[in-house]
């Protein structure tokens, strides 16, 4: 074993020997060059592949998280001013779960887990205040998961009610963004988030949810602006798509009549938007004229008795007790009194107008005319055929105009004539295209054929030469008839070489061709 060693030490000796200077300085170098990469690589494959682990944190958070992965003794690094923290991959899930049941991050906004502490002596004011402020964060945690939100906060005025009406406040609330950079919210996304905190706030309308995001922009302002927007392009396009449906019946109908290309038609309808309710009561007797009986109330008064009628002298004396009334009157009354009531049908009807009724139509028609004048005759069954086909009301304001006018067609016919010229100049390029390609095939067929010919020509050439020169060798060898063993062996070769020119001339040829070119 240790003379194998010395002998392959005395080897490596011998061999380092027989190298020159510049050799040894080269190895030497490469082999430190190899060391110095082996330890790089060493010590960058032991170290930890680091990886987010939570990103645009707020101080408070990033601080919490910090202050946990020091208690665990897990190395860490920040970037971003402090506001991402990349920990070894292999940590990653680990951590997030644990981080997760300590309430980290919490997105600088505290949660319902304020509540998960007992605070025994709170007051219903103070919990009705921690309630909105567990409320407010929860929001803001929700609306933070939106592709482009970076942090939100949201502050909740709750409603505040009152025993007079006029004095109850409605409950209201704000919302601040802040987004990513060089975005922008959609107004979907912004009413998702009015309607978001809406839902979660007893009494609370999006209409009253104040969105605006860090730069000051009033993004809940395009929600109304986009209504009245979307009320009046839904308007317009009801409009359009009334007067296109008539201009379009019209269309067919004149076509057939003055012909295709023969008039010009043009329909203006105005529509009445305003939606109206209606009631009207209407009261008749069940039977006849006098209907049925209710109820009835009757009532008789009769008296009788004896009436004295005053006589005498005015004055004191004739109203003394000792004078005597002689003058007396039997007196009778009889009263009947009746109240009758009837049962009545009272008819209630309630009508609602909808909105797009038709308030005036507008149809004019120009008909093509070479004097530009449009027979009476003509014009009025026009006229009639229009009125009865859109429904014509005088009442309503309707106006119908039929006139004659020549058409100018001039600019139709700079058109077509445009058109023809363009297409005969691409049919021109077109067929000089082809004729060039044709031309091209030509000339490449022409050369093809010339340089085949001269190759066949060659070689005919080449195979005549061969030819030759064995008849000179045969001949050659042929002058004595007493030939040697080693003329008799060329001869032989020179048979052998004959035959295989005549079996394969192509191959002799390009063989004695590629030699020429060596030469």
């Amino acid at each position: 074993m240790v003379k194998n060693f010395s002998q392959i030490k005395k080897q490596i000796q011998n061999l380092w020997n027989n190298f020159n200077k510049k050799a040894k300085i080269v190895i030497i170098v490469s082999a430190l060059v190899t060391f110095i990469g082996m330890l790089l690589l060493a010590h960058w494959a032991s170290k930890p592949e680091y990886m987010v682990l939570f990103n645009n944190l707020s101080m408070e958070d990033a601080g919490g998280i910090i202050n946990s992965l020091d208690e665990k003794q897990i190395t860490y690094q920040l970037k971003d001013n402090g506001s991402t923290i990349l920990v070894p991959q292999k940590n990653v899930h680990k951590l997030r779960l644990d981080l997760a049941s300590q309430g980290l991050p919490t997105g600088g906004n505290v949660g319902f887990e304020i509540f998960d502490r007992n605070q025994i002596g709170s007051t219903d004011f103070e919990q009705k205040v921690q309630f909105n402020r567990a409320l407010s964060g929860e929001l803001a945690r929700t609306i933070k998961q939106l592709d482009n939100v970076l942090a939100a906060n949201v502050r909740i005025t709750p409603s505040e009610s009152s025993i007079y009406k006029e004095q109850e406040e409605p409950a209201k609330a704000s919302v601040v963004l802040k987004l990513k950079q060089y975005t922008k919210l959609t107004t979907k996304e912004v009413k998702s988030i009015a309607n978001l905190v809406a839902s979660s706030v007893n009494g609370l309308d999006p209409t009253r949810v104040t969105i605006v995001d860090t730069t000051g922009n009033l993004l809940s302002a395009k929600l109304k602006e986009d209504d009245e927007k979307a009320d009046i392009s839904d308007k317009l396009a009801l409009q359009n798509k009334f007067e296109e449906a008539i201009e379009k019946d019209l269309n067919v109908m004149l076509t057939k009549v003055l012909g295709m290309g023969n008039f010009s038609l043009a329909v203006n309808a105005t529509l009445n938007f305003d939606q109206r309710n209606i009631e009207s009561k209407r009261y008749e007797p069940v039977v006849d004229d006098e209907g049925i009986i209710r109820s009835k109330q009757s009532k008789t008064e009769s008296s009788q008795g004896m009436t004295t009628t005053p006589e005498g002298v005015p004055g004191t004396t004739s109203n003394l007790p000792q004078y005597k009334i002689n003058n007396q009157d039997r007196t009778e009354h009889d009263k009947e009194e009746e109240i009758v009531n009837y049962e009545i049908n009272e008819e209630v009807e309630k009508y609602v107008q909808a909105p797009g009724t038709l308030e005036k139509l507008s149809v004019a028609v120009t008909v093509d005319t070479p004097d530009g004048q449009l027979d009476a005759a003509k014009q009025e069954a026009i006229t009639n055929l229009i009125s009865a086909a859109v429904g014509y009301d005088v009442n309503r304001g309707d106006q119908i105009t039929v006139i004659g006018m020549a058409f100018d067609n001039s600019l139709e016919e700079e058109v077509i004539n445009a058109e023809a010229s363009e297409a005969a100049k691409r049919r021109t390029i077109l067929l000089s295209l082809l004729i060039g390609i044709a031309i091209l095939i030509a000339v490449l067929l022409i050369v093809l054929y010339r340089k085949r010919r001269n190759e066949m020509g060659s070689e005919a050439e080449v195979g005549q030469n061969v030819d030759y020169l064995i008849d000179e060798a045969e001949e050659e060898f042929a002058v004595g008839d007493n030939l040697t063993s080693e003329e008799r062996e060329r001869q032989k070769l020179q048979n052998q070489l004959r035959n295989i020119i005549k079996d394969q001339p192509e191959e002799i040829a390009g063989l004695i061709k590629s030699w020429l070119s060596e030469d």
